[in-house]
């Protein structure tokens, strides 16, 4: 779904469109994708091999949308006039395996970290913190490298994604730190909890 709903954005003229696009075809979209598959299976088992399905899935489905809205055509050189055009399959697969040996990399690490976010305490934390850090890194490269040819509403989505990523990281260690000290604090008065 993930991966339909980017490439067809990529049709949408407007700025809210192009956001959108942004924000759907993202690494750390797509790593949230794999987390939170994660995160709502109890076996980790399943965690994993259901990441790594869902996020294989989105990847042929979003490059099979880009083939079908023809971002892989190219010249024909046999055409001097340079009007037909023809798909490069070399251009689709390639980067179409590429990503899909990347979400057979991914799948697994991000869907065991979405089942270890289940758990509460110090110790889940650092799994909590996965995708908003994973934005955070994607969103700051894409200012540095790419935020000069995109124009001010990639910059701005960009921005806000980034503000959004670091509020939650903040909210998270909060939490942690906020249930933490009342649970110590109901074991020191002898409560239970």
């Amino acid at each position: 779904m993930l991966g339909i709903l980017a490439a067809l954005l990529l049709a949408v003229d407007g700025s809210v469109g192009h956001a959108v696009y942004l924000v759907l075809a993202a690494g750390w979209s797509w790593a949230a994708l794999a987390f939170c598959i994660g995160l709502a299976r109890n076996r980790r088992m399943e965690s994993v091999i259901l990441a790594s399905a869902s996020l294989l899935t989105a990847v042929i489905t979003y490059y099979l949308a880009k083939l079908g809205h023809g971002d892989f055509l190219t010249a024909d050189v046999n055409d001097h006039s340079g009007r037909t055009r023809m798909i490069s399959w070399y251009e689709f697969w390639s980067v179409t395996v590429s990503w899909c040996i990347a979400a057979c990399v991914a799948g697994p690490l991000l869907g065991m970290a979405g089942n270890m976010a289940r758990n509460h305490g110090f110790r889940s934390l650092p799994f909590r913190v996965v995708v908003p850090l994973v934005a955070i890194v994607d969103t700051s490269q894409r200012l540095k490298f790419d935020a000069p040819m995109q124009g001010s509403v990639a910059v701005t989505t960009w921005s806000v994604i980034r503000l959004v990523a670091v509020a939650i990281v903040v909210a998270l260690i909060g939490h942690t730190l906020t249930t933490w000290s009342l649970r110590s604090i109901r074991r020191q008065s002898g409560g239970y909890g």
